[in-house]
């Protein structure tokens, strides 16, 4: 999490606009650590995009990967955009993802069934 402290401060919004969704951000800005939300929502982000392979080249961007949490407090994820786009081509119908915390990171794992 100290990484994504620095990346916060150097890069503040720009980095913010380009990763995050607006409803993220929004997000955030409600929680009593912002950055721990960052830091694990962008290893949830980039979890997805190992699993589903992505490529940059496909015009990927990664606000279209929201993080949020359910009603007992589960990581779910919602895609859109190419994202979702490439997901559906796989055939995937079904992302579970898992978010820890450890003092000074955050990872994350995804599992996707498709058919």
């Amino acid at each position: 999490m100290d990484e994504m402290a620095e990346t916060l401060e150097r890069a503040g919004d720009v980095f913010l606009r380009r990763v995050y969704s607006q409803r993220e951000i929004e997000r955030a800005a409600f929680c009593t650590n912002p950055t721990a939300y960052y830091a694990g929502a962008f290893a949830a982000k980039e979890a997805v995009f190992k699993a589903l392979t992505l490529d940059w080249q496909d015009g990927i961007n990664l606000y279209e990967i929201e993080v949020f949490r359910g009603s007992r407090g589960e990581a779910l994820l919602e895609l859109s955009g190419a994202v979702k786009a490439a997901a559906e081509a796989g055939g995937v119908y079904e992302l579970c993802l898992s978010i820890s915390y450890e003092r000074h990171m955050a990872v994350a794992a995804v599992v996707y069934q498709a058919g």
